[in-house]
């Protein structure tokens, strides 16, 4: 492995990396989780319209609302990925940490109580291993090197100048000093791959990394039956992607792409949040979440050895990046609840998330249907129920399967890329709320389904499914 650091560290001060955030990136750095206190996961997530819960409020503010004492709670929360195929990954994390105050007055009309909440909550965890192959493929990754040239000569890929010209792809850069493109005899702005006929390719990625949400909340009752509610604070995101990507040409010859990626950040988001009861035994609910613009740092490097007709290796620089435009997506929130008197209830909520940045490529959005069920055993003693089915958006009735193609400059060498089809979330819990004490556990089952390919030229897909076992544990002191 080849890294002349220093040389291409001088090199590189004055870079303009183009492209370094593509939309695979704002698809996987935007995206949340069902994941928080065991109330929360064990009704699916469900709670844009029940409130009084820690996580509940980060959907929904107003439900901070409904407290009528203060409380101090921790969730803990293990996660088991087993993506097939692939590699199992276990990862343990404080999955929420709350300290509600509650300030009650003696009306029952106009300001009952107000909340203030000092929350925070992980919204995702990136731990996930994988590895695939496809055997015979028409195209090959050297068919987007010559594809990124883009009418490039030669000269235009000589030397350590072209790692920082704004104008050239690595990937491109890459295949030329390993010997797996070749101009065109005829015309040298044309560019033809070394090999001519198909390839197996071998994938492995490890991701890691986690977002995190620090925040401080807001919730009034108004008459018992209008609660409004607005919570401030940042999101930290950290994200490491480890890619090696093997190609065995039929003619003879291969080589190896490693890329390495790092992603770390901080945004300010802010939501705002109504709750109306126009009846004991109904609740409505609504939310509205900013898009959250992070300063965004990304830093990445690749190294390819090659072995055709000779062996070579060829390392990039590392480049950093720090774009100003990235922003995780807005986000809308409704839903309804059915209070059964004495017996539970029974909660509906839809998420939305759009996309905003601004840029020529528009993501696909994000739908989130949920439903989750409660039952009261007596003696404190609660069970829950719940499901969640996460998609993006539907293209003539079929799961969205859109490819972004990398851009002609890009200094990113990681071409394989997921698309979500679809996620289902199966949730049950139990907990025991006493006056002073509340303590529960709650498991769920994260069945989901992506389309993976090596390249944007890779026609059909790979399926990969990923089955994902969550066990959250919570405690709580009242006052």
């Amino acid at each position: 492995m080849v890294r002349k650091s220093v040389l291409y560290i001088l090199l590189l001060s004055a870079l303009t990396a183009a492209a370094q955030v593509t939309p695979y990136d704002r698809l996987t750095l935007g995206d949340a989780d069902i994941m928080g206190t065991t109330r929360y996961v064990g009704l699916g997530g469900a709670m844009a319209a029940v409130g009084g819960d820690a996580s509940a409020v980060g959907d929904n503010p107003a439900g901070l609302g409904i407290y009528r004492h203060g409380e101090l709670m921790l969730s803990f929360d293990y996660q088991h990925n087993r993506p097939n195929p692939g590699t199992p990954v276990g990862r343990f994390s404080c999955a929420q940490a709350s300290w509600n105050f509650c300030f009650l007055s003696d009306k029952l009309q106009g300001v009952v109580a107000n909340n203030i909440m000092l929350n925070y909550r992980r919204v995702k965890n990136f731990s996930r291993q994988y590895g695939m192959s496809y055997t015979n493929m028409d195209y090959s990754q050297t068919d987007v090197m010559v594809e990124k040239t883009n009418g490039l000569i030669p000269t235009d890929l000589q030397g350590d100048e072209a790692w920082r010209n704004s104008d050239i792809g690595w990937l491109s850069k890459l295949g030329y000093e390993g010997y797996l493109i070749n101009p065109d005899s005829t015309d040298n702005t044309m560019w033809l791959p070394a090999n001519n006929g198909s390839v197996n390719g071998n994938l492995s990625v490890s991701e890691s990394g986690a977002v995190d949400e620090f925040t401080i909340a807001w919730g009034m009752n108004i008459s018992n039956q209008w609660y409004i509610g607005t919570e401030l604070g940042v999101r930290s995101l950290t994200y490491m992607k480890s890619t090696v990507y093997d190609e065995a040409f039929r003619a003879g010859g291969n080589y190896s792409l490693k890329s390495n990626v790092t992603a770390s950040g901080v945004g300010f988001i802010s939501k705002f949040g109504l709750l109306y009861r126009p009846t004991r035994y109904l609740r409505l609910g609504a939310a509205f979440h900013s898009p959250v613009p992070v300063g965004l740092t990304l830093r990445n490097y690749a190294d390819l050895s090659s072995v055709y007709g000779g062996t070579v290796t060829v390392g990039s620089p590392e480049n950093t990046d720090s774009p100003r435009s990235f922003s995780q997506p807005m986000r809308v929130v409704a839903g309804m609840a059915f209070q059964l008197n004495t017996i539970g209830l029974l909660s509906l909520e839809y998420d939305y998330q759009h996309d905003i940045n601004k840029s020529n490529v528009k993501l696909t959005d994000t739908h989130t249907a949920k439903v989750g069920m409660e039952a009261v055993a007596g003696n404190n003693w609660f069970f829950n129920l719940g499901y969640a089915l996460r998609f993006r958006s539907l293209d003539k009735g079929k799961w969205s399967d859109t490819v972004y193609p990398l851009d002609y400059s890009s200094v990113r060498t990681d071409t394989e890329f997921a698309n979500l089809q679809y996620a289902h979330y199966l949730s049950g819990g139990i907990s025991f709320r006493h006056k002073y004490v509340v303590v529960g556990a709650a498991y769920q089952c994260c069945l989901k389904r992506e389309h993976i390919r090596f390249h944007e030229m890779q026609p059909v897909p790979i399926a990969l499914g990923t089955t994902s076992h969550r066990v959250v544990f919570s405690i709580a002191w009242r006052h």
